[in-house]
């Protein structure tokens, strides 16, 4: 019996010991896991804030590469490495290190464009968004938003001094949320799409030019001459071949455009932009993958031309491209006294310091006497992370990537 006994304690010690030393090595092997984790988060971080602090530089010059080498930060230290890709983007590179863990943080920026807004506008002066109104994109109004009826905002909406409501029945509808004290500024001028025509692009000086889009990937033009699409003197070129970096800019005179876009473009110019018939995309985004995309940028107005190829309430009208007005804004000539039109649809986005009027509406609910009707205005998702050749750009960066 005594033997027996004697035999259980041991066992049971033996048992007791093993299992001590297990638990101390699991123990040991939580605490270094901890370590290990704390210290790979924490170089992680610091990373992280290599990225941040060379986006602060870039944001105060965006010309800046210079980058960081062995820079102390959080009881750690980071370099960061600047890339130039090409199209604007820039590469950042961070790598940190603490208590000998090494991590690595990298992203992409590119030149924040306007052309991600589905709208923008400085102000809309007496515009309203009305009943029937759809804005399926980003949204700004560096201004009072006017809204009357129950317009639809799909996605975030902004403004720099809040709404206006026509009367008490009207009711927006925010679908991607709305803030307001927002403020996003145009730029200064349109310099950089006017060199780059100038510099691997097609730069006009000759008089009032003709562009009609063509949906085999060519343009066909004309300058001077007629004043509309008749008569002779065109020529035929690819866009590729006649603006192979995507830009034209027409100097001290209109341009009028139309037709089918197969390619990327952006045509600008120091006068006006009128819009003489649908300008529409070979291939639709809407629909589904599409290579085509066009930028129009006017220094002064965009017109839809009030002519028999924008007439009637059963024409409706299209426009897809990103069009831009740096002083004033998108016009359908004589807005207030044309006939009931068909409806509007753009497809892109409406870049504007003045939000320009395309029709006149009356009574509660509004209903349209002069000008279109509304159709929408559609967002082309590309535009998020792309944009039309060398369109103008907030001046800022934004990440277009991010990896860990």
């Amino acid at each position: 019996m005594g033997r027996s006994a004697l035999i259980l304690v041991l066992g049971f010690s033996t048992a007791l010991l093993v299992i001590g030393d297990h638990i101390a090595s699991v123990s040991s092997q939580g605490v270094d896991n901890y370590t290990y984790y704390y210290n790979s988060a924490t170089a992680r971080a610091i990373a992280g804030s290599g990225i941040n602090i060379a986006s602060r530089a870039i944001f105060e010059n965006p010309v800046w590469r210079d980058g960081f080498s062995n820079k102390p930060f959080g009881g750690g230290v980071f370099s960061c490495q600047l890339q130039d890709l090409g199209n604007n983007r820039v590469r950042m590179t961070s790598k940190a290190t603490f208590q000998n863990v090494t991590r690595m943080v990298s992203c992409v920026l590119q030149p924040s464009s306007f052309s991600r807004y589905a709208y923008y506008s400085t102000t809309d002066m007496s515009g309203y968004w009305i009943t029937g109104d759809t804005c399926w994109g980003p949204f700004h109004c560096n201004n009072t938003l006017n809204v009357a009826g129950t317009p639809v905002f799909m996605e975030r909406a902004t403004c720099l001094s809040g709404l206006n409501k026509f009367d008490g029945a009207t009711h927006p509808v925010f679908k991607g949320g709305f803030d307001q004290g927002i403020n996003v500024t145009l730029p200064s001028d349109l310099t950089p799409l006017k060199n780059a025509a100038q510099s691997g692009g097609k730069y006009f000086t000759g008089g009032k030019t003709f562009i009609e889009f063509m949906s085999n990937g060519k343009i066909k033009w004309r300058q001077g001459g007629a004043d509309d699409w008749s008569g002779g003197g065109w020529s035929i070129d690819d866009i590729t071949t006649i603006a192979p970096n995507g830009a034209i800019w027409v100097e001290n005179h209109d341009v009028r455009v139309k037709g089918v876009v197969k390619g990327k473009l952006t045509v600008g110019t120091s006068k006006d932009i009128w819009i003489d018939d649908d300008v529409t995309y070979s291939a639709d985004p809407r629909l589904g993958p599409s290579d085509d995309l066009l930028g129009l940028v006017a220094e002064k107005k965009l017109w839809i031309t009030d002519n028999s190829a924008n007439h009637g309430p059963g024409n409706d009208f299209v426009l897809m491209a990103s069009v831009f007005s740096r002083t004033d804004g998108l016009w359908a000539e004589h807005y207030g006294s044309r006939g009931v039109e068909g409806k509007m649809t753009t497809v892109g986005g409406i870049v504007q310091k003045v939000g320009g009027y395309t029709g006149v509406f009356s009574g509660s609910p509004p209903t349209v006497v002069h000008g279109f009707q509304p159709g929408g205005a559609y967002y082309d998702l590309r535009l998020l992370n792309d944009a039309p050749p060398f369109f103008p750009t907030t001046g800022n960066f934004e990440v277009v990537s991010w990896f860990e």
